[in-house]
């Protein structure tokens, strides 16, 4: 059975417009900042003890593809956050607030990525090199 002329012309059509779909790119994820609280006990209700903070786009003074960690509770603790990248599980940089008192911020630890660059951020209350209450993992892009 022959296939008449206009059927031939709208399936290539048709096939024509699926090969675009499947071979066009995706829209790129806009820069996402990240934001991960550590609490002061490993119960849901405590108080936040810190926090880290990866700030994917420069605006005004704060700059891009930057990271800090923040100490809130003066427990003794201090406060390490990582950036890793979300890809290959390779740490980025870090931010420790080790040697300083509550209520203090690190300044930012800062470093051109890639834009689009998938990123995790992990959050610990450190003693020394000892790992305590974490909030691990939130992602975002750069």
């Amino acid at each position: 059975m022959q296939m008449p002329r206009f059927a031939k012309s709208a399936l290539t059509a048709a096939i024509a417009t699926g090969a675009m779909v499947v071979f066009a790119a995706g829209p790129a994820q806009a820069s996402q900042d990240v934001t991960v609280h550590v609490l002061q006990c490993p119960l849901d209700y405590c108080a936040t003890a810190g926090y880290g903070w990866f700030h994917a786009d420069p605006l005004g003074d704060t700059p891009g593809d930057a990271l800090k960690a923040c100490d809130l509770h003066s427990d003794g603790y201090s406060i390490k956050a990582w950036l890793y990248n979300r890809d290959t599980g390779k740490v980025i940089r870090t931010a420790s607030t080790a040697g300083h008192t509550a209520n203090y911020c690190t300044g930012w630890q800062t470093g051109d990525l890639p834009e689009q660059t998938p990123i995790w951020v992990d959050v610990c209350k450190m003693d020394g090199a000892t790992k305590h209450e974490c909030a691990y993992g939130a992602e975002g892009w750069s």
